[in-house]
Parts: structure tokens; sequence; C-alpha cells
């Protein structure tokens, strides 16, 4: 059994010469690792080396050649002027053919393999020419191979080092095509075994150290190009898939941006619609409630109508902390920035509050507790975060409760407010999730208050425009604490002048 990439069992057949990157059979081995956009198969056979799918066989082959190209040219210039160079040992080994083999290396395989780098710049060569530059081996081997069909004893079984050398320098060097340069190496060591054995034979014992000693470097060699390229082809693989998650995390994102540009227009559309009708509700909830176009016979519907009213302003606020929080999502939420008192604000709203605390029987008490600058801020959004936190400290603390609002200076010198009460609380993990938008700690079975869970995540983008931050700190039946922080970069030294800030 085996397992394809979206997770799916199913039945295929066993396949010892297939891996995956690492070599284990594919399958044996589930893909855990996902796929790309087009769920390609990235198995390879583990003694080609080749892709399954042909399309990424030949991307790759492409791309490597384009990579490697530029190496393989210098390495076949280069071995042709090193092969050259090799020419003063003839003087020494081989001087019964000092002007043959000499002819052999400058007139014959020199010319070749410049040819053959020289070829590589056609404008139609391309990766499926390979095979021509795997002849860059066989050319200088064969050249010696002649030399020593050619040379008399000692020469003639000396030679075969310059076979392995020739080997060695071009395995380590090939960055193309493994199977290429593992065919011309066999090639070349059976063509030297005709040669010794039949042509120009040398000793048993020296053909039996020749051999034993070219077939290990051919299989060295042969190994170390095969681990090259592995590694090359999981590299490749590597960055496919980085490449079609990119995409694919790229795509994600589009669709993510476009649903919350078309929330965030819905809400900003619906909160608009909804904000008129619901203003003259309240309106003429109010003047019935109020009885101003004369009295009402029936003392219910004035009760009636102040219901109404108040329904219609809690609808109405919540349609505004919607509407103030999607202008905040999509960056349209703006300050209006003015230079205000924080004391005297905070003075204002406590009054308001007064009378909530009072019905719902809970202590509420607001100290200064250092000298307080005055700060630049917009003072509907300085309202808002004092307003959304404090009926939040309200709503959780129970009867017999305290609530306590203190303006100070942090230890660093910044504006701090805190709201402490003595209420449910919340549990530790809750704490990152509650300043998501419509996040409810109290499931929608146990809720015991009303709301929709947009008073925090709205204080927190408030307080990230005027460069401050909101903190909770809390714990399940021991209350919470709610510290709000405006950097010291916002007061001002004169209330008349906005532009003398304490930090100048």
């Amino acid at each position: 059994m085996a397992q394809d990439f979206k997770g799916h069992v199913k039945q295929t057949t066993a396949d010892s010469g297939t891996s995956d990157l690492d070599g284990t059979p594919y399958s044996n081995k589930g893909q855990a690792d996902g796929t790309d956009a087009k769920n390609r198969d990235y198995h390879y056979d583990t003694v080609s080396l080749k892709f399954r799918d042909r399309s990424l066989e030949d991307q790759f082959a492409e791309e490597n050649y384009s990579k490697q190209i530029g190496l393989t040219r210098f390495s076949i210039a280069g071995g042709a002027l090193i092969f050259a160079l090799f020419g003063v040992l003839d003087i020494f080994i081989v001087p019964e053919i000092l002007y043959e083999a000499w002819f052999i290396r400058l007139a014959i395989c020199g010319p070749l393999l410049l040819g053959l780098a020289a070829l590589s710049y056609a404008p139609w060569f391309n990766y499926r020419h390979q095979t021509w530059l795997s002849l860059s081996m066989f050319i200088p081997c064969f050249g010696v191979i002649g030399m020593i069909a050619l040379a008399d004893a000692p020469g003639n079984h000396l030679y075969y080092g310059g076979l392995v050398i020739i080997i060695a320098y071009s395995c380590s060097l090939w960055r193309l095509d493994y199977l290429l340069s593992t065919m011309m190496s066999l090639i070349i060591a059976v063509a030297y075994a005709v040669t010794v054995l039949y042509i120009n034979p040398i000793p048993v014992d020296m053909l039996i150290n020749n051999g034993a000693f070219m077939g290990f470097a051919i299989g060295t060699n042969v190994f170390i190009n095969y681990v090259q390229e592995q590694q090359l082809r999981s590299s490749f693989v590597d960055k496919e898939r980085l490449k079609a998650e990119q995409k694919r995390s790229e795509a994600l994102l589009e669709t993510s941006e476009a649903a919350n540009r078309a929330k965030n227009d819905f809400l900003a559309i619906m909160s608009h619609e909804l904000r008129t009708p619901l203003n003259a509700i309240i309106g003429f909830s109010d003047i019935i409630a109020n009885e101003m176009f004369g009295p009402i016979e029936q003392k219910k519907y004035p009760d009636y109508a102040g219901d109404i009213r108040t329904s219609g302003q809690h609808l109405l606020s919540i349609i505004n902390d919607i509407l103030d929080l999607s202008k905040a999502e999509s960056g349209k939420l703006q300050l209006d920035e003015q230079v205000i008192d924080p004391v005297e604000t905070l003075n204002a709203t406590m009054r308001m509050f007064r009378q909530r605390a009072a019905e719902l029987k809970v202590r509420l008490s607001f100290r200064v507790l250092d000298e307080i600058p005055w700060i630049i801020a917009d003072p509907r959004l300085f309202n808002q975060v004092v307003i959304n936190l404090t009926s939040n400290a309200l709503k959780f603390t129970p009867e017999n409760g305290l609530v306590k609002v203190e303006l100070g200076l942090s230890p660093h010198g910044d504006l701090e407010l805190r709201i402490v009460d003595s209420g449910i609380g919340i549990a530790e993990k809750d704490i990152a999730r509650i300043f998501e938008p419509f996040i409810q700690v109290e499931n929608a079975l146990s809720r015991t208050q009303q709301g929709t869970g947009l008073g925090l995540p709205l204080v927190k983008k408030i307080m990230s425009l005027h460069g401050g931050q909101i903190e909770l700190k809390s714990a399940v039946g021991d209350g919470t604490t709610a510290i709000v922080t405006f950097p010291s970069s916002r007061f001002v030294k004169d209330k008349n002048d906005p532009n003398m800030l304490w930090a100048t």
C-alpha cells in the first residue's frame, strides 16, 4: 500500500526500483510532506535518477544544464590544456612514439575538446545534446588508449594511470547526467581491456593490477557522481515545492484579503444603512417617551417608547462599534487629534456610569494618582476606550463588587489608565483570544451577559492608532485589570500650543 500526496490510500504495485528523495522506496513511505498546486509526482527511479513525471524531468534537465554549462565548458577547455601539458611525460615514458603521442595530444584530442566546448555555444545546442558533451571524457581517454596500443613496454602498461586521472577529473566536475559519465567510463574500461589483451598485450599480473585499480577508480567516481546528481535533484525538488507553496500562500492571501475587503465593505454599507432608520426610531421614541406633543392617556405607552429608545440606542452602539472596527481593519479609521485633558474627560465619563453602577449595585471609584499632563488624542476615540473598558468591568462584576478606575504615570513616564474589577475574571489561555473580533469567552449556551465581542478588539485598534497599547491581567474568579498606555510622546507642555510636546 502507498499513499498519494493528498493522503488518500491507494493500491499500488510494489516497485523496489523507485524511491523518494532520500532513497526510501515510495511504496513504503506516506506522502506526509504535501504537494504543490498541480499535485506533481516528485519520485525518481533509484538507478537512473530520472523523475517519473516526464515534464518534471525535462524541467530539471533544462534548469540544471543552464546552471552548469559554464562550469562544464570551463572543465572541457581546462582538460584540453592539462592533457596537452601531460605531453612532457611522453618524453620519459614513451620516447619511442614521442611524436605520435604529441600528434594525438595536440593535433587530435586538444582541437576536438576545444571544438566540443565551442559547439556548446551554438544557438540550437541545449540540454538534449548532453551526449555530445560527454565525449569530453571519451576523447582524451581514447587518445591515451591509442598511445597504449602503440607504445612498447613499460609505457604500454604504465599509461593506464592517465585513464584513471581523466575519469576522476571528468566525474568530479560533471554536473549534467551521471548516466552518461557512467556509460563513458564503462566503454573506456572495455576499450582498455581489449587493447591490453589483444592489440598490445601486457603481462597478466600487470593486467590484474591495472584492472583492479581502474575498476576501483571508476566505481568510486561513479558513486561520487551519483551522489552529486541526487543532491542536485533534491535541491531542485525542494525549490519547486517552495515555489508551489509560495504560489499557494499568495493565492490564499489574495483570497483572504479579498474576503476581508468584501466583509469590511459589507459592514460599512450595512452600518450606514441601519444607522439612518435607527436614529429615526430613537428620535421618535424619545418624543413619545417624553410626551413632547401632549400627554398620553395610556401610561404604559411612554414606558414602551422608553424601552424602544433604550434598545435602539444599544443597537446603534453595536453598529457604531462594527463600523469603527471595519474602518480600523481597512485602515480607514483616522484620528481627529486634539489637545484633551484626560482627567476632565474621565470625570465626565465616570459621571455617566454612576447611575449604571448604582443599578448594578457595584461600587465605582475614580482616582488620579499623579500630576497628569494634557495629551494629543482623538477625543471621541479616547472616550470610546474608557467607555468600552468600564462597561466590560461593570458588566462582569457581581453585586457588591468593586470597579476602580485609576489614572497615573507608568514607571517609564507614559500615561497609564487602569481599570480594575473584582469580577469573574478570564482564563489565561483566553486572554489572547479575547482581542479577536466577535470572540466571546463564554459560550453560546452559558452566556450571562449581552455583547458582540467587539469592545476589546476596537480598543486595541484605537490604541494602536495612538501608538499605545492595552494589556489584560486576569485569573478566573480573581477579577481583571485592564491597563491602557498612551506614550509620553503625546504629552504637551502647553495646552494652548499642541506642538509643545513633553518629549521635545
